[in-house]
């Protein structure tokens, strides 16, 4: 709370406080005029990991891409229901990404119940990037081989089908 009249900033946004202000007006935060009552947000210690998952997905998707465009035609039916799984692989992945790093705004490392969500969210971001893993597999195995036997492709896509559905049931 700030008590006296001299000029005064918020720490959090750089907005200017008035005397007897408990809250900024710009960014909401609580704030404090004694150096000792202030703190500084500790990070969460999943960030790193998350942005990690987040840098290695794309990385990926990137590459399953590129090994698509060199397997097949873009008039070719197997390169629409890759690009589409592919997208809506991403779409999933980018929400739960977007839920993830809303969850690590609220891990103070003290509340057990987000810790717990933030490891649930984490391995279902690593299954998106297992799962794109297994088409770089399969499409590395099909320009390797150029075979005509479409049973792994089309098991790929239901597993991945299989993926996207339990991720929108969650």
């Amino acid at each position: 709370m700030v008590t006296d009249n001299r000029n005064h900033f918020c720490i959090y946004c750089g907005a200017k406080l008035v005397p007897n202000q408990h809250f900024c007006t710009q960014c909401g935060k609580q704030v404090s005029h004694d150096f000792e009552e202030q703190t500084i947000p500790k990070p969460s210690q999943y960030e790193a990991e998350v942005e990690k998952i987040a840098q290695e997905y794309n990385v990926k998707q990137s590459r399953a891409r590129e090994l698509l465009e060199k397997l097949f035609d873009p008039s070719h039916m197997s390169y629409q229901k890759f690009t589409d799984a592919i997208n809506r692989s991403n779409g999933l992945f980018d929400n739960q990404l977007a839920v993830a790093r809303k969850m690590i705004e609220l891990d103070d490392g003290n509340n057990e119940v987000v810790r717990r969500e933030l490891e649930i969210k984490i391995k279902t971001l690593n299954t998106f990037i297992d799962k794109m893993e297994d088409l770089i597999n399969e499409l590395v195995i099909q320009l390797s081989s150029n075979k005509d036997d479409d049973a792994d492709i089309n098991n790929l896509f239901s597993e991945l089908d299989n993926l996207i559905d339990s991720v929108k049931d969650y």
